[in-house]
């Protein structure tokens, strides 16, 4: 067992949780790499909603179109805060995550409060389906100004 597979399967909820926390944070900033390093090579990601919206929308595969999709939802967002509210682990199959955030239209200067949750699937310790669900409508409505 790899020194990451040891790592994650020795985690408690709540260590899972802090860690979970440092990298959602992280991510925040625009800092993508910590997460995705526990991302299989071919991991799927998937924004629910529509690209014409929000370009970071849709489905994406692989680390690389992953990390273009963070950063093309960057362009046009500054996460200015990110709470975890709630997180359910079923290692190491699955985990959920409740939380909320504040967005803002980097171009108006527009904010909203948001709330999500995130279903990873996980397969040997590495994550290979991330959905993300939330209300797109809202954000698009953001993007545009509203």
């Amino acid at each position: 067992m790899s020194d990451t597979k040891i790592f994650l399967a020795s985690l408690s909820r709540e260590q899972y949780l802090a860690l979970a926390r440092d990298i959602y944070g992280r991510r925040a900033k625009g800092d993508n790499e910590p997460g995705l390093q526990f991302f299989a090579d071919n991991a799927t990601y998937r924004l629910i909603g529509s690209r014409d919206l929000i370009p970071a929308a849709g489905v994406r595969v692989g680390k690389n179109e992953i990390r273009e999709a963070w950063r093309a939802f960057d362009v046009d967002f500054e996460i200015v805060t990110f709470e975890i509210d709630d997180l359910v682990v079923d290692f190491p199959r699955m985990s959920y995550m409740s939380w909320h955030m504040t967005l803002k239209n980097r171009g108006t200067g527009a904010m909203v409060e948001l709330e999500g949750v995130d279903r990873l699937r996980w397969e040997d310790f590495k994550v290979v389906d991330w959905t993300r669900y939330f209300d797109t409508a809202l954000v698009a409505a953001l993007r545009q100004g509203e």
